[in-house]
């Protein structure tokens, strides 16, 4: 939807290489290659350096734009996970 209108919209996702738990871990998730494949533009970065150059392109390009952001696979968990803080 976003490709198809041309909306100026950046998505910025913070993979830590998977979801729900150790047992289902999808190493190198190429997300930003989901929407290149639609016609739009995505960045894939693991540095601040290379964050900082993809958010100035995508957000000068005004065009939707993907920012798949490597992070250590044990920084967080998902915001499913809460049954340990109740």
């Amino acid at each position: 939807t976003l490709v198809w209108y041309q909306l100026p919209v950046v998505v910025i996702v913070f993979n830590n290489s998977g979801v729900y738990g150790d047992d289902h871990f999808v190493p190198n998730a190429r997300y930003h290659a989901l929407i290149e494949a639609f016609g739009g533009k995505g960045y894939l970065v693991g540095t601040p350096d290379e964050l900082k150059s993809a958010l100035s392109k995508s957000f000068s390009a005004r065009k939707p734009a993907v920012v798949n952001v490597v992070i250590d696979s044990y920084a967080g968990s998902e915001s499913g996970r809460m049954q340990h803080k109740n």
